[in-house]
């Protein structure tokens, strides 16, 4: 029977010499982690400290639990925040299973959620990012502005590009450059 909550996604995973190997990783629940290596690498040992680096999720900390058949277990470390972040992803990326989602960029959850929003008129209203990509933005907010209004979104430009259950989802008149784009970024 297939977990109708696992998400599997490619990554990496850094050992502490620094060897970088590919794998994919298997998330049920955020406690552990099963990851699988796809490219020739070491596999780490029980108890040893693994940075990861997960497509859709993001850096992912861990101690070994166990070893798995061409991979391991990896116990999550992280504080209360970034376990938030991470666990609000993963919901994201399990309804977006269930819909047709038309996104084509990366995206990240920014450690600084809370965004205001001002429409061409100076309406001001108070939003949360769901999720952020260089081009554009989920926003979670009540306010429903019509498709193509140009809103502000702290100091971006953006285009209002659809309604969502929850939101609405937006396009930045000028992306992010891959420098400044990262989850500590300020809107």
């Amino acid at each position: 029977m297939v977990d109708q909550h696992r998400i599997t996604t490619k990554g990496r995973y850094c050992l502490l010499g620094g060897e970088d190997v590919a794998c994919l990783a298997d998330v049920s629940a955020l406690d552990v982690i099963e990851l699988h290596r796809v490219a020739q690498g070491a596999l780490p040992k029980s108890g040893a400290r693994v940075a990861c680096y997960l497509d859709n999720i993001g850096l992912v900390d861990g101690v070994v639990l166990h070893d798995l058949p061409g991979g391991f277990a990896l116990q999550v470390i992280a504080n209360p925040e970034r376990r938030s972040r991470i666990e609000a992803r993963l919901a994201w990326l399990r309804s977006a299973e269930t819909r047709n989602d038309q996104r084509k960029a990366a995206r990240i959850v920014p450690v600084h959620r809370a965004v205001q929003i001002r429409l061409q008129d100076a309406e001001a209203a108070e939003a949360i990012v769901a999720d952020l990509s260089m081009t554009g933005a989920a926003l979670l907010l009540n306010e429903r502005p019509r498709v193509g209004a140009l809103v502000t979104m702290g100091k971006r430009y953006a285009t209002v590009v659809r309604h969502t259950a929850e939101g609405i989802g937006v396009a930045f008149r000028m992306p992010f450059g891959p420098l400044t784009f990262n989850e500590h970024v300020i809107l």
